[in-house]
């Protein structure tokens, strides 16, 4: 089960990609930084924010997911 920090990036996401794809970002760019949704810190949000940005911006426009950055980015659970 994730985290509250992974939980509340996963429902950000899900507005924009859906609640899938969503799910599957968070896991794979939890991986590509070193952590897992279980162990995320708010420490790790601004590595985990570019690597979702660039991801987002593959399924949807880049303004969506550059303010999705900002708002994972600001996050504090």
């Amino acid at each position: 089960m994730a985290n509250k920090l992974a939980q509340e990036i996963e429902k950000l996401l899900s507005d924009v990609v859906g609640e899938f794809i969503a799910k599957a970002t968070v896991k794979k760019n939890c991986e590509l930084i070193g952590t897992t949704q279980d162990t995320l810190t708010v420490d790790q949000l601004p590595a985990l924010a570019e690597k979702i940005n660039k991801s987002v911006a593959f399924f949807s426009k880049e303004a969506a997911a550059s303010g999705l950055a900002e708002k994972i980015t600001a996050i504090r659970v």
